[in-house]
């Protein structure tokens, strides 16, 4: 280090060490403390040991530090004579003497270094709130309705139906489709459950069901398009959907593919579009299941989904093969998992949820775990499955999105806020 006039005078300033370390903190501090002596002996400072004079050996036979002595209060010395015998027995006078000194340390006031204190006491004035409108900056709204599985199971000791489907959590749905008067409407597919289409084993209680359920699901579909009149609203084929047309193949494929007559870009008669009326409700069917897929924006995209997993693995499963974010349906639990991965421009993070159903979860839909009694009629067996929907903030194109689970349970939910009941 270069010593100039400036600096020889900030050192000899220093009268601590942590003055010393601060006013030069890129050297080391006991070269510093050996120039510094030198500069006060060039400038006639008196160092601590001639300050001292006599003191400095006392002090430093007792193992007190000169550089921790900050001043001397006071000095008693003491000087006497005690006689005693030497080895010979003759008696010898012998002169005493004892120093008693009073100092005044450096760290009697506290250490030279910083100590972690209490924190300061702060003011904080509340953050102002600014409601924005979400079409200011162009953020749209989509609402994700997943597996209702319209269906019916005729009880014959009563001759009425049980619905597969559940009325008061489709009916929450829609309260929140009204609020909330989305931009896109999808359905993650099996509207319809179609049991009597199934290559499964057939119940008597599913025979002669298939209009009501069809009727059921043309009213679903107006409600969505009563609801919100202006909205894009999509319904994505799912593996239910599917069974009437797998039925037609497998079973009468004379009938495949029949359209009314002179009509020919219309829908077959034996399709779900057709039968739902979808074209006069003005709503997108988009057929192909497993491959139909629906993009909100270009990093959110909508299917039904084939992955099955248990423990609650089956979105983890689905974002680790896809390589963009999805909501999917199928499985009738609620999950979300998400996934950030190392690309060349950094990270990307996906995320795979599902936003569980709008069927029963008590035992009325036909599946592996279902059951009935003697007389055909469901046994309450709870699933591990969960209603509920999702809603969907986001940006055109590229831009970011926000995916919200909604839980219903017996017909009730809780959102922004506000708890809404089913009303029927």
């Amino acid at each position: 280090m270069k010593w100039t006039d400036e600096t020889r005078a900030r050192l000899l300033a220093c009268t601590t060490d942590n003055e010393i370390r601060t006013s030069f903190p890129d050297q080391k501090l006991e070269n510093l403390k050996r120039r510094q002596r030198e500069f006060q002996k060039n400038a006639g400072v008196p160092t601590s040991r001639e300050s001292l004079g006599r003191l400095a050996d006392l002090l430093e036979n007792a193992n007190i530090p000169l550089d921790e002595i900050k001043s001397v209060k006071t000095v008693r010395l003491n000087e006497w004579q005690m006689a005693h015998k030497d080895e010979d027995g003759e008696a010898v006078v012998t002169d005493l003497r004892s120093a008693q000194i009073v100092i005044e340390p450096k760290w009697e006031d506290g250490p030279e270094w910083p100590v972690v204190q209490q924190a300061a006491p702060t003011v904080i004035k509340p953050a102002k709130i600014r409601v924005r409108d979400m079409s200011e900056f162009g953020t749209k709204v989509a609402v994700i309705l997943p597996d209702p599985q319209i269906g019916f199971r005729r009880d014959i000791l009563r001759d009425d139906y049980d619905p597969f489907h559940d009325e008061q959590a489709m009916n929450v749905a829609m309260q929140i489709v009204a609020k909330l008067q989305p931009d896109v409407i999808v359905n993650l597919g099996d509207l319809v459950d179609l049991p009597e289409f199934s290559r499964h084993p057939q119940e008597p209680g599913f025979a002669r069901t298939t209009q009501r359920s069809i009727d059921r699901a043309h009213s679903w579909l107006a409600q969505q398009r009563a609801s919100s009149p202006d909205a894009e609203i999509v319904l994505l084929e799912g593996n239910h959907d599917r069974r009437l047309e797998k039925s037609i193949v497998q079973n009468s494929q004379s009938a495949f593919g029949l359209q009314r007559a002179n009509v020919p870009k219309s829908w077959p008669v034996l399709s779900l579009p057709f039968l739902l009326r979808m074209d006069e409700l003005n709503i997108q069917y988009l057929e192909g299941y497993p491959a139909n897929i629906y993009w909100i924006n270009d990093g959110l995209a909508c299917i039904h989904g084939h992955k099955a997993r248990s423990g609650g693995s089956t979105a983890a499963a689905v974002v680790g093969d896809e390589r963009s974010s999805i909501i999917f349906g199928h499985i009738h639990r609620i999950e979300m998992q998400h996934q950030t991965r190392r690309v060349r421009s950094g990270s990307r993070s996906n995320l795979a949820a599902c936003p569980g159903c709008l069927c029963r979860v008590d035992g009325a839909v036909p599946g592996f775990k279902a059951s009935t009694d003697i007389y055909g009629r469901p046994v309450q067996s709870w699933e591990n499955w969960q209603q509920g929907i999702a809603v969907v903030y986001y940006e055109e194109g590229d831009g970011p999105f926000h995916v919200e689970l909604v839980p219903i349970h017996e017909g009730t939910c809780i959102f922004h806020g506000k708890t809404y009941t089913a009303s029927t």
